[in-house]
């Protein structure tokens, strides 16, 4: 069994979320992230907003007209007061703020967590949620959403997508995974309000900071196309490729949109062990609207649950259209954006080797 690994957390002011350590960082530890800080000109680590004038930028800022909209706010890391989060990114570590509190202690209880999401309690609250139903009550964790989105909310993602412009995949050879792909990291797309609306619809459900969210990805399959079996979460992997992997912690759920309806075929299939460790199938009809969402990770979330490997069915008549969001254990995007090299683990295994080599 294959272990993710990752830094110790910077705990700005307290403990560290890995050992006793008191590590601060001076000056920033009161700066409230939800809010934009008082004097922008005073934040020390020259972090800037990437388009200016987003004081008055329309959309960036909630209700309350002080806190920031995801994924918005990306836009504007020095006036949403999110320069602390670039800093702590630079050291390769990460603010304390960033990790969920639930996640602190290395466990998370998934039956418990689905249980709630899906709870009458929460589809009276959130009319979103009506008919939300767990899908598998043991491993892989999977939950639906039939009415997640209005036939003009899948629509509207549709356009954004179409607008941002497909293109064909290309990081898989086309035999494991044939699809038209986008991503929503755009100026324009993280501007779109239905954008910041779904990345606030989903922190509600999940209590996860937005910013824990990748990107959004648009895919778009035609008649044949597919992706074969594979696990979403993958960043245990050795070497790890990405330093953004290392801060933010694994993909530990997927939150997948259906935007349309396939007339034939599209299916997503999960093939994993059940408890007394016979394969079982699972298969999720797509349907516009639905939403489905799993955990990619173990109760002990240091771990990827081998069940949730999923397939994509090939489509035999129609177009499959949908929209995937990956939620991290901490903050993802900053990182992801300003983690440099050093903070890949195979970057530490080569200084190793180098001082080991020079010691003999």
């Amino acid at each position: 069994m294959v272990k993710w690994r990752m830094l110790p957390f910077l705990r700005m002011g307290g403990k560290s979320a890995v050992g006793n350590t008191n590590d601060t960082v001076a000056d920033v530890a009161d700066f409230d992230l939800g809010m934009p800080p008082k004097r922008f000109d005073e934040i020390p680590f020259g972090c800037k907003d990437e388009i200016g004038n987003c004081q008055s930028l329309g959309g960036l800022f909630a209700g309350d007209g002080e806190t920031c909209r995801w994924p918005s706010a990306e836009l504007c890391l020095s006036t949403c007061g999110q320069c602390p989060l670039v800093e702590t990114a630079k050291k390769c570590q990460s603010h304390y703020h960033e990790m969920d509190d639930r996640m602190l202690g290395g466990t998370m209880d998934w039956a418990a967590f689905f249980h709630n999401i899906t709870a009458p309690e929460m589809q009276e609250r959130f009319p979103q949620l009506k008919g939300a139903r767990v899908l598998s009550r043991e491993t892989p964790w999977v939950a639906e959403f039939p009415n997640y989105l209005t036939e003009l909310e899948a629509d509207e993602i549709i356009q954004i997508a179409k607008t941002e412009g497909y293109r064909i995949e290309d990081e898989h050879p086309k035999h494991v995974r044939d699809v038209n792909v986008t991503n929503c990291d755009s100026i324009r797309c993280m501007r779109q309000p239905f954008v910041s609306e779904l990345y606030r619809r989903a922190s509600q459900l999940l209590g996860y900071h937005p910013n824990n969210f990748e990107s959004m990805e648009f895919i778009d399959y035609g008649p044949g196309q597919h992706y074969v079996w594979h696990a979403d979460e993958y960043s245990w992997k050795y070497p790890i490729k990405d330093p953004a992997a290392v801060l933010s912690g694994p993909r530990l759920l997927t939150m997948f949109h259906y935007l349309s309806d396939v007339e034939e075929g599209g299916e997503t299939a999960f093939a994993g062990p059940d408890s007394t460790g016979q394969t079982k199938r699972l298969f999720v009809k797509p349907k516009k609207g639905k939403v489905i969402l799993w955990a990619n990770m173990k109760d002990d979330w240091s771990f990827s649950e081998h069940s949730a490997v999923h397939s994509a069915l090939p489509v035999r008549r129609g177009r499959k259209l949908a929209g995937t969001l990956w939620i991290h254990a901490s903050g993802f995007r900053v990182p992801e954006l300003y983690a440099g090299i050093e903070c890949n683990p195979r970057y530490f295994y080569q200084q190793q080797q180098q001082q080991q080599h020079h010691q003999n």
